[in-house]
């Protein structure tokens, strides 16, 4: 199997990192950065641990994390890291963040692994791997009717201005099909 050795490392480098983040879950102030997304110690520290668990072990990838860590590819495969994906989340102490790391090889995604530690769930998949949750194999479902289906979004900031309308539309699509909707403010303060 092609990516196995690269599975196996973003999976362990993904769980400590994830160990690290809830270490400071509840104890870290975020900063704001310059796009209005914050950071916090626990973003910068987690995408140092990631960086350096994989400099070990690929030293000729490149590296390209949302947190600034950067390094040219020798071997024109990258490392792509988003050590707390949901930060607003992470701050106001909700379980719906992770720990993201990809691998793209000549400019093809080939590794990914969506780790989420208060959930204790870790989602992975590679070129030739197959998919997996926590250890079994997964696989995407079957159905093909809009109505027999879910999508779950975390903020809504993406839907406004697209053709899938605004969050008064998903409010109302949830509520009237007697479904659960629920739309927040980034500066809203936690619940």
């Amino acid at each position: 199997m092609p990516y196995q050795s690269e599975l196996a490392v973003a999976r362990a480098a993904a769980r400590e990192a994830g160990a690290l983040a809830l270490y400071y879950q509840g104890k870290v102030d975020p900063e704001i950065k310059s796009d209005n997304s914050p950071v916090t110690k626990a973003d910068k520290e987690s995408e140092r641990l990631i960086s350096s668990l994989l400099s070990v072990q690929f030293a000729d990838d490149g590296l390209l994390g949302e947190e600034g860590a950067a390094r040219e590819s020798k071997s024109g495969r990258r490392w792509i890291i988003d050590p707390i994906d949901g930060t607003r989340d992470f701050v106001r102490g909700n379980p719906l963040w992770g720990v993201l790391i990809g691998l793209e090889d000549h400019g093809e995604v080939v590794v990914g692994v969506a780790h989420f530690p208060g959930l204790g769930r870790m989602y992975s998949a590679a070129i030739g791997e197959g998919a997996w949750r926590d250890g079994e194999r997964i696989q995407a479902s079957t159905k093909t009717r809009f109505d027999e289906s879910v999508l779950m979004v975390n903020g809504c900031s993406f839907i406004e201005g697209s053709r899938l309308g605004g969050p008064r539309d998903w409010l109302q699509c949830g509520l009237g099909r007697g479904g659960a909707a629920v739309a927040e403010h980034p500066l809203a303060p936690p619940a």
